[in-house]
């Protein structure tokens, strides 16, 4: 939802259904990295709850903005965590840290995110400046 406010546009990120999936995602991964060895607690779990959690804060950051271009650039900084999130999980299923039923569920959770994502930016880039 967009709003003009004296030729400034502006929005509110709690609107957006996509924050809601990041949550679910963050949720997950801070659930999951509980039962990973005590030796990753400062190599993949730190590294995978920093990528999972800039995703929703920079979706957030990005709708906050008033340029189209920033605003994009945050997007496109969250398409990148969410890519490294799949990275981390990636090496996590390799080291059995966790089941394959595990990763598919996430990584469905993923591919929901970024869908959703890269139709905002595709919509946000058709948009009259």
């Amino acid at each position: 939802m967009t709003n003009k406010m004296d030729g400034i546009r502006f929005k509110n990120p709690k609107k957006l259904k996509m924050l809601d999936k990041c949550k679910e995602l963050n949720g997950l991964i801070y659930q999951l990295v509980k039962q990973f060895p005590d030796d990753e607690k400062y190599n993949i779990v730190q590294q995978i709850k920093r990528s999972c959690t800039s995703i929703g804060a920079n979706i957030t950051e990005g709708n906050s903005q008033i340029y189209k271009n920033k605003e994009l650039s945050f997007y496109s900084i969250s398409l990148g965590s969410l890519n490294e999130t799949i990275y981390w999980l990636d090496v996590s299923l390799q080291n059995n840290f966790l089941s394959m039923q595990e990763y598919v569920r996430i990584n469905k959770l993923i591919e929901e995110i970024m869908k959703m994502l890269i139709t905002m930016m595709k919509k946000l880039q058709g948009e009259s400046a």
